[in-house]
């Protein structure tokens, strides 16, 4: 419409210059128009001209040629996919080696069994996230609790040996707590009835050192008995140290001459003050709270730092392979190879810089995932203990997730809701094969360290190797999810596909006719 428009205004100037013209302004000599009609053709005037036109089409549609028209133009649309297959293939590769098997293989050495954070549950199987978790016996014995007294280490003036004292009678015999037999106070010792390490393993770990010595200074839970039975039940729960049978066959209860009844009471008495000294259950959710918070956030800026490099790294790579290939077929661009390397280094510098608003994205992605990952983990761990490499696995999956939440939560603009699922069920399938591929990691590194001359290198060709299959199955997943394309995404592509290419056709009739109609403008204005 825009170009008719200017047509009729240049006409318009055309006719308002040459008013003078009998057959512009509309003044007609009837002699100059019998002279021009009697006139011979100027051919050489002719010849500049090109009115040749496939224009004539006839309305009826030929449905053969419908039929080859459109299995062309569906073919030219599955070929363009599968470009899109091998192009995201390539860069998929890269990204695989360079993220979640290169960089991401290099950070998951310092996961841990059972997570970032001690849980109750992985205390009990004496899996401790950290050093400072374990449990250190001194930090109960040889530490003051809140009124400044402690278990032992101060001499006569310990808790423990207080509590001996108090226990003897004149003539410094004593009553044994579990066996009820009296002996001399030296041949005994002060027993924690519930242990120091069973405390420690049910929550124990949580608290400060002035609360650890709380509970080893209770004297509800200290029971005086043979030293013999002291140095044999050590840390071991009662229940299962009286039913363990010694070298010979026979269980504790009988070498010892344990009076089951008495230790039981005892036992009893010292679970009531276990509970009363072990964190309570806000506690515990403060404890777990800001543990995973604190993880959380280094957790995040190394999956962070992950996607962010791994996003650096593909274009690196794609814009150093980009520059080979412009130099081997091209020539040199410089007077000189340093000159040449000069101008192709500050190329893909310039196009690493240019990549800051998908590291920005990169970063605060894997940020956030990293820290919900963290959290997750904690939570599994209350019930079972992960390994080093589920942790791995769930910190790509949740990535996975929350991409594809992200996707789903704002969209772009020119996305619709069945573009957004559909696109939303190839990030997830890919996740779910990333996964896949850290489960395949071990079993291809062990194979590999079984040749010899690959030890050295074994982690490094596990990665190329792992990483490179986990991105062509990753392209393939996705390219099967468009094949069944069970939202119909991919055929309303075709078809707009379809629509835009015959359009295209059209307007480039359309401006081969306004061309034809400009040069006979002209033509009518030369003559």
């Amino acid at each position: 419409m825009t170009s008719r428009i200017e047509r009729f205004k240049k006409r318009k100037e055309i006719i308002e210059k040459n008013k003078s013209r009998p057959f512009i302004s509309g003044v007609v000599d009837q002699d100059k128009v019998d002279n021009l009609l009697s006139s011979d053709v100027d051919l050489q005037k002719m010849e500049g001209l090109d009115y040749s036109t496939d224009l004539n089409y006839s309305l009826d549609a030929d449905p053969e040629k419908v039929k080859v028209l459109l299995a062309e133009l569906k073919e030219a649309f599955n070929k363009d996919k599968l470009d899109q297959l091998f192009d995201e293939t390539k860069q998929g590769v890269i990204f695989s080696i360079a993220a979640p098997f290169g960089l991401g293989k290099v950070l998951s050495a310092y996961d841990k069994s059972g997570g970032n954070v001690t849980t109750i549950h992985n205390a009990n199987s004496g899996v401790y996230a950290g050093e400072g978790d374990k449990y250190n016996r001194k930090e109960y014995t040889d530490t003051k609790n809140s009124d400044g007294k402690q278990f032992s280490g101060s001499g006569k003036n310990s808790v423990g040996s207080n509590f001996t004292r108090a226990k003897m009678d004149d003539n410094q015999i004593v009553q044994d707590a579990y066996t009820g037999k009296y002996q001399k106070a030296e041949t005994t010792s002060p027993d924690h009835v519930e242990s120091l390490s069973g405390y420690h393993k049910n929550g124990g770990f949580m608290q400060n050192s002035e609360r650890k010595a709380g509970f080893a200074t209770d004297e509800d839970n200290l029971a005086l008995t043979d030293r013999s039975i002291n140095q044999s039940m050590r840390d071991f729960d009662k229940e299962p140290w009286m039913e363990k049978e010694t070298i010979d066959g026979e269980k504790n209860k009988d070498r010892f001459d344990i009076n089951e009844k008495k230790l039981n009471k005892k036992i009893e008495k010292g679970r009531k003050t276990s509970e009363e000294h072990l964190p309570t259950n806000q506690e515990k959710s403060q404890y777990y709270i800001k543990s995973s918070a604190i993880t959380g956030l280094n957790e995040g800026a190394k999956m962070g730092a992950q996607q962010a490099f791994g996003v650096l790294m593909v274009e690196f790579f794609s814009s150093s392979f980009t520059e080979i290939r412009y130099a081997f077929n091209e020539g040199l661009e410089g007077e000189s190879l340093y000159k040449d390397i000069k101008i192709r280094l500050t190329r893909i510098g310039e196009a690493l810089a240019s990549k800051w608003k998908d590291v920005i994205q990169g970063f605060s992605g894997g940020f956030i995932s990293g820290f919900i990952s963290n959290l997750i983990t904690t939570i599994i761990n209350m019930f079972i203990t992960t390994g080093k490499r589920l942790v791995r696995m769930i910190r790509e999956g949740v990535f996975s997730i929350l991409k594809a939440l992200k996707l789903m939560v704002s969209p772009p603009e020119n996305m619709s809701y069945r573009e957004v699922m559909h696109e939303a069920m190839k990030l997830i399938a890919v996740g779910g094969v990333v996964i896949a591929g850290v489960a395949l990691e071990e079993i291809i590194e062990k194979f590999i360290l079984t040749i010899p001359f690959l030890v050295p290198i074994a982690s490094m060709v596990t990665a190329v190797i792992v990483g490179s299959l986990t991105a062509i199955a990753m392209a393939l997943v996705a390219y099967l999810i468009d094949k069944m394309d069970i939202l119909g995404v991919i055929k309303i592509e075709q078809t707009k596909y379809i629509l835009s290419s015959l359009d295209g056709d059209i307007q480039e009739t359309l401006k081969r006719c306004e061309t034809i109609s400009e040069d006979m403008d002209v033509f009518l204005v030369a003559t």
